[in-house]
This record gives structure tokens, sequence and C-alpha cells, in this order.
């Protein structure tokens, strides 16, 4: 039987690390029984594929088949087509080259063109109703996001999440299977980037390139400029800290603009706090690795995630992290310092403690690589790959 890995992320990113992390498990993956192959349907994605000499096939439907996609995704006209048995070209494509199974490795809109088709998904988030309200799941992505969700459900032969939580959201919210849900944890591809470069002077790359005092304490913040990661948060609480004169407590951002970057540095500009805030925009993993290293803390107020990249990574560098403590699944949460990502009082108060302390240990909080051991073990990711070809 061949079976297709599906590849649909961002070539940057943290979906291009996870990404980078999954085909590289996968094509460990040994299997007797089935052949494996990959689907790109990005350039930069085949061409990562190529460079890896990993088996793929590239999808990139002409004028026509994307109107006939788009067309077959809509209920009533994809009811129709059933009727005449006209398959959509992504169908015919997995025909053509004769794919039995398509597992994805995010929650992607060709998941929809898969009716007839055995495929497993992959669903990232599960509480996406508490974030339909921000513009970036306007003009349809909501909608979008919410279909791939309940058509997996309903079609799907097998769904990945990330936690329990997420699981019992697609079998309370949406009445899934509990038989159909697999949970694999997200595995980052940073810290093997940093096994092979541990010789790299990090601390010259955050004091010198950067620039970042010995004098002050840094917050760290990775992040694409999404309305939902919600850096208001962060701008409000330091606002808290402008007001009460402390000034030895800086804010690092990274990340590309997702629509957001305009109003956040707007504000910063208007309210005069540009001493606490570092945009660094896009950086390199390296920079990032360095970041990670020597900043003091890090904090994702995010208002989705139950499971997060920064977060693991954050505790492979064994740094402390300010999360928000209503949406993290269970099993994290001893991990974390958890804050409410409406107050910034609350965030102001916590960081002050924590960051300023000077009765505070360093951390209370458990051996935080070993947790990272534990939560992203590879060999729980083969086990979970290999025991699902196994039963295909």
């Amino acid at each position: 039987m061949k079976i297709a890995f599906f590849i649909d992320s961002s070539p940057i990113g943290g979906g291009y690390y996870s990404m980078m992390n999954y085909v590289n498990l996968i094509k460990n993956n040994k299997s007797e029984k089935h052949t494996l192959v990959f689907i790109a349907r990005n350039r930069l994605i085949l061409e990562l594929l190529n460079k890896n000499k990993i088996s793929n096939y590239f999808f990139k439907p002409n004028l026509f088949e994307r109107i006939n996609l788009k067309l077959s995704a809509n209920n009533f006209i994809g009811k129709i087509f059933e009727l005449i048995k006209y398959q959509n070209p992504f169908h015919q494509f997995a025909k053509k080259n004769k794919i039995d199974y398509i597992i994805f490795n995010e929650p992607s809109s060709f998941t929809l063109y898969c009716k007839k088709l055995n495929f497993v998904s992959y669903i990232f988030n599960t509480e996406i109703d508490q974030v339909s309200h921000f513009k970036e799941f306007q003009n349809g992505h909501y909608e979008r996001q919410k279909k791939i969700i309940t058509f997996s459900v309903s079609f799907a032969k097998k769904i990945f999440v990330f936690t329990e939580t997420n699981k019992v959201d697609l079998i309370k919210k949406y009445n899934c299977d509990r038989s159909k849900v697999l949970i694999q944890n997200l595995i980052p591809h940073l810290p093997e980037i940093h096994k092979k470069n541990i010789d790299v002077d990090y601390e010259k790359i955050f004091r010198s390139q950067f620039k970042f005092s010995r004098n002050k304490k840094f917050i760290f913040y990775p992040a694409q400029f999404w309305e939902h990661k919600n850096h208001q948060l962060i701008l409000d609480t330091i606002k808290h800290l402008k007001k009460n004169k402390i000034n030895n407590i800086s804010f690092i951002f990274s990340g590309t603009d997702r629509g957001n970057f305009s109003k956040i540095k707007t504000i910063v500009e208007k309210e005069e706090l540009s001493s606490y805030v570092n945009f660094l925009g896009n950086i390199s993993e390296l920079e990032l690795i360095a970041i990670y290293k020597h900043c003091d803390y890090v904090i994702i107020p995010t208002y989705i995630g139950r499971c997060s990249l920064p977060l693991l990574e954050s505790l492979y560098f064994k740094k402390n992290i300010f999360y928000n403590k209503h949406i993290l699944d269970e099993k994290f949460t001893k991990y974390i310092i958890g804050i409410d990502p409406e107050d910034a009082e609350d965030c102001f108060l916590k960081i002050t403690k924590f960051v300023l302390g000077k009765n505070i240990k360093e951390s209370n909080l458990p051996d935080l690589r070993g947790a990272y051991e534990e939560l992203c073990d590879k060999r729980i990711f083969l086990n979970n790959f290999q025991n699902l070809l196994k039963n295909i």
C-alpha cells in the first residue's frame, strides 16, 4: 500500500520548524508493509524534500483545477458532483499516483477533498471557538477551520491531536468517536539545530549583535504578529511597569507581521514604551537559540494553544514561562507560571514577583529539561506512527 504524507505547512514561523521535525522523523520510519512518500504543494517545501532526497509528489493544480477544487468544497455543488460521480482534481491526483492513504501534518483545507479517500487528519486548535472574533479568523477563515474539524470527525479514519484536552474537546464538542482520536504531542526541531551547533557563541549573539544589556532582565515572546497572540497584554503590562518606574525589565518580540504589527508598533511609539520593547522581526535559527539561552523568562499570553512550540522550546532551554493559564492542557500547568490573558495587573504582579523577587529561587518548578525529554520523546512519536501504519 502506498501511503502519502501531505505536507501543508508555511515555510516560515513555528509551522516550518514543526514541519521540519515531522518530515525528519517520518522519513526514518521504516515500513515493510507500505511504501511511504510525501506530497508537497509549496515549492519551497518541495525543494526541501528534494534536497534531502525524500521521495515526493508535487501537487500544483492549474486554474481550471483550482476552480473545481473550490466548487467541490461547496456543500451544494459537492453533492451534485457526487451525484454525477465527478471526482475533484485532488482525488484524481491521488488515484493517478496510486496513493491509497493520505496522512496530513496539520489542519489542511485539502482534507475537504478526501471524502472518498482514506485519510488521517491532524487537528491543532480544538478550542477555535474562543478566537473566532479576531480579525485573522474573519472572511471565512474561522468557518473553514471549523469545517476541517467537523469534516475530519465525520470522514477521517483517524485524527491526531496534541493533548488529552484536545481529545476531550473533539469528543464533547463535536461528538467524535473516542477510538478515532490519537494523541501526538508536538516535537520541536530547534533542539536538534542546537545540538548540531553546540559550540556557537550564543552569548556574543545576544550581547554584541543584539546589544542586550546585562543591567536588564529580558522576557522573550517568540510569536508572529497575529491579533490572537495577544501582544496587547504585554503592552498593558509595560504600562504598569512604567507607572511604577520599573525600568530594568525589557521585552523581546520576534516574528513576522501577520496583520497586527503596525497596531502594536504604533501603540509602543504613542505611549512612549520603546525603552521596554525590542522588535527583532524574523530572525535566524541560531539567533532564536541565542535569545532562548540568554533571556531571563519567556512569556506566552496567546488566546489559543493547548500546547505550543514556544512552550516546549522554552522547556528544552530551561526557561520559566508565563503562559495563559486558561487554555493550557493540564499536564503542562506544573511547568508554567499561569497568567490571565486579560488582566495586565495580574501579569505585572507575577512578573515583578518572579523576575525581580530577590528572595525567590530562580525556579521552584520541576526539572524543565527533564520535562521536555519526557513530553517530546521521539520514541513515542515513532511508536505512534508505527502502530498507525501497522493498522492501516
